[in-house]
């Protein structure tokens, strides 16, 4: 299905006709479409709404560089056009992002649920790294600080971000964006779900965001990366049930 949001051609999916809406969010360069299996699954209840996030599948990207709070305002501008008020929110990794933001800041989500979620900065880890660099390789001392950070990035960056090409710009300003200090606004209920192999995000963070909210639960997706909605389906939606 397709709709022009604030100017943006917008696709999405809907499954379902239930009363209450589960709205997913992929990640960063993800599409709805991987979603798919788990949200027919969730459509014999619910009304499923999948988004496909500027810049990704059939939808448009931004004019200009967005960061994610732009990404966030759109996907309530989506909402709006779409005529939902209230929904069930399941953001991924970068979709928890937004997520978050929706929870905090408004009355739209009446739950929420992240999966592997990214909003956590990652700016000391380099920082850290680098010092542990310059202790190291002693010829690295003659680059400036800037040069170093740009090695110690190519070296242990993600794949997101080697692989962002003419979107770079838009995923340096996301992926800078910390969300720590929006945790302790989200006071609706939250599952937070884990791959317990992750190697993009760290299973030890989902105890920070536990931490940080006050209503959420943890669950870790045994044997599942990054993505345990494709991992393990039938246990990622066995974890599902515990909110939904």
């Amino acid at each position: 299905m397709q709709i022009v949001v604030s100017e943006i051609l917008t696709s999405y999916e809907e499954l379902g006709n239930g009363k209450d809406t589960i709205l997913i969010l992929p990640g960063w360069k993800r599409l709805a479409q991987e979603w798919v299996p788990v949200a027919k699954e969730l459509s014999k209840k619910y009304r499923v709404v999948l988004l496909n996030l500027p810049g990704f599948g059939a939808t448009q990207n931004f004019k200009k560089i967005a960061g994610v709070y732009e990404y966030a305002n759109f996907v309530r501008d989506f909402l709006s056009k779409v005529k939902i008020k209230k929904c069930i929110v399941l953001g991924h990794s970068f979709g928890g992002r937004l997520g978050l933001i929706l929870a905090s800041e408004n009355d739209l989500a009446e739950k929420l649920i992240l999966v592997d979620s990214a909003g956590i900065e990652k700016k000391g880890f380099i920082a850290k790294t680098i010092r542990i660099f310059k202790k190291i390789f002693h010829p690295m001392f003659v680059l400036s600080p800037q040069q170093i950070k740009t090695k110690v990035g190519n070296t242990i960056g993600s794949e997101d971000y080697k692989n962002s090409g003419e979107m770079r710009e838009t995923f340096k300003k996301i992926v800078n964006q910390n969300l720590t200090g929006l945790f302790h606004r989200v006071k609706i209920p939250t599952l937070i779900i884990w791959g317990e192999e992750d190697k993009s995000l760290p299973v030890s963070q989902a105890r920070i965001f536990k931490n940080g909210i006050k209503k959420s639960t943890v669950r870790i997706a045994w044997g599942a990366g990054h993505d345990p909605h494709l991992d393990d389906s039938e246990q990622f939606l066995a974890i599902l049930s515990e909110i939904l």
